[in-house]
């Protein structure tokens, strides 16, 4: 027995490294763009809404000025007045880039319903939502140095909230700081030199907006505790504010589908999930969202 397993080592060996083959495969073929819609609207201010083109998977257009969808015909309607957005962009200098989009000239009014239509290339896309939400308040903001979820260990914050009864909520996470160049994003961005700013010590705003959709399934109308992890560093003392967005169905179901995919490309023993897109014939979702009243939010130690 001892001579038979001698030899069937090295008979397994071949098996596994003789088994080769080339497989060529053609970057060329016709990819069928579609579209990418994000838009949402905030009461008391003008719309923005994001429309970019898909490419194919090999694509090197990948910057949000590559991709954005130029020349579209894009409007907002309330039933009374006709908002027709036009062609902008923002400087994001933590990216050093712009970021285009296209943008409204009337504030979104809260209580009012929105029609949201599209022509880009021949074709047509529309969506609506109401901005019905109710705000939320903010009971509580504080410090964790650990928590868990499917990604791993975190740092973050804890928000308490209490939810509305009789209602269908979900909650989202935001945090508005002032930061510099020496603040790095907590993972994606960790080795990302920014290079766009005129020194060290320059200050400009960030947005830090949660990756996860809360709801009030199963606690209707009592404390929610979210344990939230933050995408920018920090140093002790710095300031932030928070606020907790209330969506609509729309975002949250989309957002959710785009957290739980991304979860299972992280992780292999996470359920596989299809972004389900909220407009028909493109990918995205047309929502609104109340924000709550601001909260002031201090660091009590460094970034660990």
């Amino acid at each position: 027995m001892k001579h038979i397993k001698f030899l069937f080592i090295p008979i397994v060996v071949l098996l596994i490294t003789g088994c080769k083959k080339n497989i060529s495969v053609n970057f060329s073929q016709t990819h069928n763009s579609k579209i990418f819609i994000e838009g949402m609207l905030y009461p008391g201010k003008v719309p923005q809404i994001f429309i970019s083109k898909s490419n194919s998977f090999f694509s090197a257009k990948i910057t949000p000025q590559q991709v954005f969808a130029r020349g579209a015909v894009v409007k907002i309607t309330n039933g009374t007045t006709v908002d027709v957005l036009v062609a902008d962009s923002t400087f994001n200098k933590f990216r050093c880039r712009w970021e285009p989009f296209y943008r409204g000239n009337i504030a979104a009014v809260f209580g009012n319903t929105y029609k949201l239509e599209i022509s880009f290339e021949g074709k047509n896309y529309t969506a609506g939502t109401t901005i019905n939400q109710s705000p939320v308040t903010i009971e509580s903001i504080v410090y964790t140095p650990q928590f868990f979820d499917v990604y791993g260990s975190h740092d973050g914050v804890i928000v308490t909230v209490t939810d509305h009864p009789g209602t269908s909520d979900f909650y989202r996470f935001q945090m508005n700081r002032i930061i510099d160049t020496s603040i790095k994003h907590a993972h994606v961005l960790d080795r990302f030199v920014n290079t766009c700013v005129s020194g060290p010590t320059e200050k400009f705003p960030v947005k830090d907006i949660g990756r996860i959709i809360f709801n009030d399934e199963n606690a209707d109308g009592q404390k929610i505790i979210m344990s939230i992890e933050v995408t920018f560093e920090y140093k002790k003392n710095d300031t932030a504010w928070v606020f907790m967005q209330s969506l609509d169905a729309n975002a949250a179901e989309f957002y959710k589908d785009l957290d739980e995919q991304l979860q299972a490309i992280q992780n292999p023993f996470v359920e596989p999930v299809f972004i389900n897109s909220k407009i028909p014939g493109a990918i995205g979702f047309f929502g609104s969202a109340v924000l709550s009243d601001s909260v002031r939010f201090i660091y009590p130690r460094d970034n660990p």
